[in-house]
């Protein structure tokens, strides 16, 4: 039984879904509005992979209790027993954080999107031994690093589609 919840943080993904939305919005404008063919391929070539991105970061999740730890992603479901985990490490690039969980099959990355990243690196650091977890992680616990740049980038995004939107509604 799994008692912990961690989910990508709200204040990423609100931001996502109005540029989803937006960009949704531009794409229905080009196809009947009578924007140009190259328009409409590229909006759809980008349309694709946001669409992507929403799906996957609205269904990560991951989940921890007494006997392991679960990662959830879009139609994919992982369970590791903490006796699995040989080594939880971090790699810190700028204000992103990235968990490395080395196992014996292989090795799994969590970042500092989630919510409550420091209750989450506590959590996974009070099930394992103190040798098996890094001293970066432990830093990560007392100090997280805010990554505030991907929340920031999605609102600019979103300000600029609406800024095209409103360009092509009132100069057609």
């Amino acid at each position: 039984m799994y008692q912990n919840v961690y989910r990508i943080r709200i204040s990423f993904l609100v931001p996502f879904f109005v540029d989803f939305i937006l960009l949704f919005f531009l794409l229905l404008l080009a196809y009947f509005q009578g924007g140009s063919n190259l328009e409409r391929i590229l909006l759809t070539v980008i349309f694709i992979p946001v669409l992507y991105v929403l799906f996957e970061s609205s269904f990560r999740v991951v989940q921890t209790g007494d006997h392991g730890i679960m990662i959830r992603k879009f139609m994919r479901k992982k369970e590791l027993r903490w006796e699995d985990i040989a080594h939880i490490g971090a790699l810190i690039l700028r204000k992103r954080v990235y968990l490395l969980l080395t196992t014996v099959k292989g090795f799994y990355i969590l970042s500092n999107g989630y919510e409550k990243f420091s209750h989450l690196v506590g959590d996974l650091a009070s099930h394992m031994d103190n040798e098996k977890v890094e001293e970066q992680v432990k830093t990560q616990m007392e100090h997280p690093a805010k990554n505030m740049s991907d929340i920031i980038m999605t609102w600019f995004t979103a300000m600029v589609l609406a800024g095209i939107i409103i360009i092509k509604l009132f100069t057609s």
